[in-house]
């Protein structure tokens, strides 16, 4: 069930398993109803029952939109609604709101917070300063996110968000030492993004704090030739070097330049970079090393459980794919909606009011499906909105083909220093798109 607002705030990878029709429809296996059912606790089968309202708020609009996000959480529910039973009978309705500033950010809050209907608010990503946003939501609603794009998501009371973004970055610190033994870290970024910037700092302090030697190399936005800067980032004599983009086009640009170089240093990147359109590009991903908040669904699991989840989201997500969504984006909307529906499933029928739920929230400490095995929210110093900073890197060895390069385990960062991300600037979705 949906219901839609404008952006002013007024009404308004490839999986190739079992697939749906690329409608959406279809009914999904036994086995991946279980899964899915035994997750959320509900029984599965068509929600009836009296519907559960939620906000959904995501930007649609310009270069750091996340219009996949709409899709995949809007399929997420109807699954949700029409198979797996809803929360415990009730199917969830989604009032959405898609801002392109801050300005309807807070407009999109002032609404959530004016219908007494409303029991949460989902987050998709808002490309815009949020403070507004989370100071009208705060005290009246709690929010339920997966991906912090802006410090006030991170800092934001009554948030509560499963993965950590650009916040999670500090985790290549600990690959670089433990599994890349790297003496000297090459890095580079796009110049005039404030997030990746700071971004960059932070694993630049975090690097150089156990020891390590780091050159950081910009770009501008618009280039598209990056064979100067790579070569000024010193990869050539890096032990990792380490590109903090997201957008499509950089990936391709990088991978070209890194050809054209003949560098063949060891790559570690964000998952922003595995989309259908590097792939298209450039024939195949590029042989990197990627970092993810979330199990990848493009590898095997050894673990029973996350083999199971593996299957089910193979199952569900190929519709998406065939729309162009990308699978980090299916992931994360699924899980979003999964966690919803398990923690308000966990509070009695009478009980889903927004002071409740939100209290709920702070208390799930997981496992998140498909994603980290512990939250704990509250428990990072500076970033009481973040409920872990783990995450875990994969190697794509080519032709669909890939190895867990931490062998099952989670990345945990070193301790939160200065350098974590501060408040000022407009950040920009690419240095954590996904």
């Amino acid at each position: 069930m949906l219901t839609a607002c404008n952006g002013d705030g007024t009404d308004g990878g490839d999986l190739a398993v079992a697939p749906r029709s690329t409608d959406g429809g279809g009914t999904l296996s036994p086995a991946t109803l279980a899964t899915f059912t035994q997750y959320t606790g509900s029984t599965a089968g068509r929600a009836t029952g009296q519907p559960i309202r939620l906000g959904f708020v995501n930007t649609e609009n310009g270069p750091g939109s996340f219009p996949e996000y709409t899709i995949a959480v809007t399929d997420a529910v109807r699954l949700l609604n029409e198979q797996l039973g809803g929360v415990k009978g009730r199917p969830i309705e989604l009032d959405l709101c898609h801002p392109d500033d801050a300005g309807q950010a807070e407009q999109c809050a002032q609404k959530f917070t004016a219908d007494p209907t409303i029991a949460a608010v989902l987050h998709g990503a808002i490309d815009a300063d949020t403070a507004p946003f989370h100071r009208v939501l705060s005290p009246k609603l709690p929010v339920l996110g997966g991906l912090p794009l802006q410090p006030a998501d991170a800092a934001a009371p009554n948030s509560y968000y499963f993965s950590s973004g650009q916040f999670g970055a500090l985790g290549v610190v600990t690959y670089a030492k433990t599994y890349a033994k790297a003496d000297k870290v090459s890095l580079l970024t796009t110049e005039g993004f404030v997030a990746s910037e700071r971004a960059v700092a932070a694993i630049k302090q975090g690097l150089e704090a156990s020891g390590v030697k780091v050159t950081v190399a910009k770009y501008p936005a618009n280039s598209t030739d990056l064979t100067e800067p790579l070569a000024a980032s010193g990869a050539a004599n890096a032990d990792l070097f380490i590109p903090v983009v997201a957008d499509a086009a950089h990936c391709v640009n990088i991978q070209n330049a890194l050809q054209e170089l003949r560098i063949n240093t060891q790559v570690l990147t964000l998952a922003g970079c595995l989309s259908q359109e590097v792939r298209t590009k450039l024939g195949d991903y590029p042989r990197w090393n990627y970092m993810t908040f979330n199990i990848s669904a493009e590898a095997s699991a050894s673990d029973d459980t996350t083999a199971w989840q593996l299957r089910a989201l193979k199952e569900w997500f190929p519709p998406l794919g065939a729309r162009g969504v990308p699978s980090t984006a299916g992931v994360m909307m699924l899980q979003m909606t999964l966690v919803a529906a398990r923690v308000l499933g966990s509070l009695p029928g009478d009980q889903l009011n927004p002071a409740t739920v939100g209290a709920a929230f702070r208390k799930f400490n997981g496992p998140v499906f498909l994603g980290v095995p512990r939250l704990v929210f509250g428990g990072i110093p500076g970033l009481p909105a973040i409920g872990s900073l783990s995450s875990r890197v994969y190697n794509y060895l080519g032709n669909d083909d890939w190895r867990d390069t931490t062998a099952g385990s989670w990345l945990e960062p070193p301790p939160p220093t200065a350098a974590t991300p501060s408040s000022s600037g407009r950040p920009s979705a690419s240095a954590s798109r996904r």
